[in-house]
């Protein structure tokens, strides 16, 4: 990522606003002042990672995760500070708007993958076999993360933590079954070579 896209990215915007809600909240609620530092130097570590990722022109993923991470953090900080202020919040809408983005950012993230390639050299099976593989992965995120978005959407908590935690799991160990797969098994030996 060149540094004049930074500027661009939703990622400093999403920090800024982080930055800004943690004081909003610390000033509202002082006695929590151990909490307000811990979520502003959480703030600060992404931004030091932001910034360390475009200087190293390799921010494009990471600049993505940090910008999902400061929205996820914005929203939660968001809710609390409105409920500081006496608005009328249902307690579970920052987790349910929390689990939404984080969803989103498995989607994203899902969608992603099958555009990453492995540099052929370092590739120990068949080209094509592992871009499967990167289809495979990157089908089996996107479909989880709408599960996830959508049972924080419209289930019952308890529903749609249920099906969080038997999700992710799920994907996680369909995927490394198939990076086993793909590991282990060789392709058939060429018998005209």
């Amino acid at each position: 990522m060149k540094s004049g896209a930074a500027l661009l990215h939703p990622a400093p915007v999403l920090l800024a606003v982080s930055a800004a809600l943690v004081g909003a909240n610390w000033l509202m609620r002082p006695e929590r002042g151990v909490v307000w530092a811990l979520e502003l130097a959480l703030v600060a570590g992404l931004a030091v990672v932001f910034i360390a990722a475009v200087r190293r022109r390799s921010g494009g993923a990471i600049a993505r995760a940090i910008a999902f991470a400061a929205l996820m953090l914005a929203i939660a900080l968001g809710v609390r500070l409105a409920a500081a202020l006496g608005g009328t919040i249902h307690d579970d809408l920052a987790e349910r708007a929390t689990m939404v983005v984080l969803g989103a950012f498995i989607v994203a993230t899902g969608n992603t993958l099958p555009k990453t390639l492995t540099p052929l050299s370092m590739l120990r099976c068949d080209a094509g076999r592992a871009q499967a593989f990167h289809r495979f992965a990157g089908w089996t995120w996107v479909l989880a993360g709408l599960a996830v978005s959508a049972a924080w959407l419209v289930l019952p908590i308890d529903a749609a933590q249920t099906i969080t935690l038997v999700v992710l799991p799920a994907c996680m160990l369909a995927i490394a079954g198939r990076a086993v797969w793909l590991r282990w098994s060789q392709p058939a030996a060429n018998p005209a070579a």
